[in-house]
C-alpha cells in the first residue's frame, strides 16, 4: 500500500474527499471538483452519486488507484487526462496526452459557425477542420449540420488518431474525413465553411504558459512561432480559391492577436467582410472572414 493510500485509512467516500480536497488546496484552483470528478471516475459513478452515498466505505483497491491519481494531480496533470475524457459544446470527448484539452472559448467558433450554416440551408456545405485535434469541431459541426460533408486536417497523425475515436464515436464515420497533412494544401476544391483553431502561442511565451500545460499537452499544438502566427499567416497567404463565394472562415486566437490577424485578413481579401468576435467573458477571440458572393479576390 502507498503512503498515500495508507492516508486514506479506512475511509468514507466523504472523508476520502475530504483528504484529496485538502492536498490538492493551493495547487489546483478547482480543488473540490477536481477531487470529485476523480472519485467519481474511480467509482464509475457520476457526481451526484458521491454527495448520495458520502457515508459508504471507499474500498481498498478503489483507495490505491484514487490516490495515484490525485497525486498524479498534484503533479499539475490536467484531468481530462487522467479521466481520458472532456466534455464540448454537447459531446463528451475522448483525450489523452497527444491532443489539446478542448477549451470552453473555441465553443465560440461552434456557435459562430451554426449560425452562418443556417442561413445557407439551401446548400450542401462542404467544411474543414483545420487542426482539428482531438476532432472537437468536427464532431461538433458534423452532428449539427446534417447534409454537410466535414474534413478534419491535422499534420499531427497522433492526434488523428484520437479524432478518429471520437468520429467513430458519435457514428460519424461516412461524413468526416481524417486528412494528415499541412493546413488545406493538400486540397483543390474550395471549402464553404473553414474553422482553423491553430496553434497561436509565441515561442517566448511557451515556457509562461502554467505547468498542466508546459508538462503535459503538446507544444506540436500550442507553438505557432516568433510571434504566434505563423500558421494563420500560412493558411490566409493561401490561393483565395480555398474559400468558396459566399463563404465564412473562422480563426480562434489569443485576444492580443486579433488586430493583427483582421489586418491580415483585410489586406488578403479586400473585398470580404472581417470583424472580431467576443467571448462572453468580452475578450477577442475569434476573427470572422465573411467572403460575398461578388469578391473577387484572388
Amino acid at each position: 500500500m502507498s503512503p498515500q493510500s495508507e492516508a486514506l485509512g479506512a475511509a468514507t467516500l466523504g472523508s476520502a474527499l475530504a483528504w484529496a480536497t485538502r492536498r490538492l488546496d493551493g495547487l489546483s484552483e478547482t480543488a473540490r471538483l477536481d477531487a470529485e470528478v476523480l472519485l467519481a471516475h474511480v467509482l464509475g459513478v457520476d457526481r451526484v452519486a458521491l454527495h448520495i452515498c458520502w457515508r459508504d466505505a471507499l474500498g481498498d483497491a478503489e483507495g490505491e488507484v484514487y490516490a495515484a491519481l490525485i497525486e498524479r494531480r498534484v503533479r499539475h496533470e490536467p484531468v481530462a487526462y487522467l479521466v481520458g475524457r472532456r466534455a464540448f459544446y454537447d459531446v463528451e470527448l475522448v483525450v489523452d496526452r497527444n491532443v489539446l484539452i478542448p477549451r470552453p472559448e473555441t465553443e465560440h467558433a461552434v456557435e459562430e459557425a451554426l449560425s452562418w450554416a443556417e442561413a445557407h440551408r439551401q446548400r450542401r456545405l462542404r467544411v474543414a477542420d483545420v487542426g482539428t485535434g482531438s476532432g472537437a469541431l468536427a464532431v461538433v459541426l458534423a452532428r449539427h449540420l446534417h447534409e454537410a460533408h466535414v474534413v478534419a486536417v491535422d499534420v499531427s497523425s497522433v492526434a488523428l488518431a484520437v479524432a478518429r475515436r471520437n468520429v467513430a464515436r458519435y457514428q460519424l464515420d461516412g461524413r468526416v474525413d481524417l486528412v494528415c497533412g499541412d493546413l488545406l494544401t493538400a486540397f483543390s476544391a474550395p471549402f464553404d465553411l473553414v474553422v482553423a483553431n491553430l496553434p497561436y502561442v509565441s515561442v517566448g511565451e511557451l515556457p509562461t504558459l502554467s505547468a498542466g500545460v508546459t508538462a503535459y499537452e503538446p507544444h506540436l499544438a500550442l507553438d505557432g512561432g516568433d510571434d504566434g502566427l505563423d500558421l494563420v499567416r500560412r493558411l490566409l497567404a493561401l490561393p483565395a480559391e480555398w474559400l468558396t463565394r459566399p463563404g465564412l472562415a473562422l480563426f480562434e486566437i489569443d485576444p492580443r492577436q486579433s488586430h493583427i490577424v483582421a489586418k491580415l485578413a483585410r489586406e488578403r481579401y479586400p473585398q470580404a467582410d472581417v470583424s472580431i468576435v467576443p467571448d462572453l467573458a468580452g475578450w477577442d477571440r475569434i476573427v470572422r472572414i465573411v467572403r460575398l458572393a461578388s469578391d473577387d479576390n484572388r
